[in-house]
């Protein structure tokens, strides 16, 4: 199930108008004050719509965060490996949370994410903005990056690091569940078994279903 039935039009609405609102052409010159709305605007809205999926009976599994990016993303071109060791084991390089997520926008981090997991397993809605909450893969990427966020928290001395989410056991402090979220079989997705893919400012507007049978083997591919 990546394209996630009957999502609220809602939601996919308020998602679309963010993007649309806030979008740069050129991801090198982002305005101050994009990156802490980027990170934050996207933890509440994760939180809201992961709410509404565990409601209907889905699932978590298929929407746990990513505990690390597949290698066959990490591989590619686009991907920036100092960035990434940047964000994961110097947190405190960056002052506030607008630092953070301008480098992780103005690296091409998440546009790479979005961009190699569609190419990469199929899932060609990750790169439309307009239609990408659809997917299950859009909270794989999005719970990894909130878990970024969470750690930048945790470096600056600041509140708890509550992630905005998480399914099955739990793996580090400070992280909390949505009620209903937590996995029926196994724990959250290794990095073996999740795909990605990078948003990028010209996304196509299209999507495509994955059968079951590709999601499977794009989970138990071997990187």
């Amino acid at each position: 199930m990546p394209l996630i039935p009957n999502f609220p039009s809602s939601l996919l609405q308020e998602h679309m108008r963010w993007h649309h609102a806030n979008h740069v052409n050129d991801p090198s010159q982002l305005p101050t004050g994009y990156g802490q709305n980027f990170l934050q605007f996207h933890r509440q809205y994760i939180t809201k719509a992961l709410q509404w999926y565990v409601q209907q009976g889905y699932d978590p599994q298929l929407v746990a965060a990513w505990q690390g990016v597949p290698e066959v993303i990490r591989r590619s071109s686009c991907y920036n490996q100092g960035a990434e060791a940047r964000v994961l084991y110097n947190p405190r390089s960056f002052a506030t949370l607008d630092q953070l997520g301008l480098f992780i926008e103005g690296s091409n981090l998440h546009g790479c994410i979005h961009q190699e997991a569609a190419r990469a397993f199929g899932e060609e809605a990750l790169n439309d903005f307009d239609i990408a909450p659809r997917s299950t893969m859009f909270y794989n990427i999005h719970g990894m990056i909130d878990q970024w966020y969470a750690n930048w928290e945790r470096a600056q001395g600041l509140a708890r690091g509550n992630r905005a989410w998480s399914a099955g056991k739990s793996r580090g402090a400070g992280s909390r569940e949505i009620p209903g979220l937590r996995a029926k079989r196994g724990r959250i997705m290794s990095l073996k078994q999740a795909p990605a893919l990078p948003l990028t400012n010209g996304a196509a507007k299209r999507g495509i279903r994955l059968s079951s049978k590709k999601l499977d083997a794009a989970r138990n591919r071997k990187p």
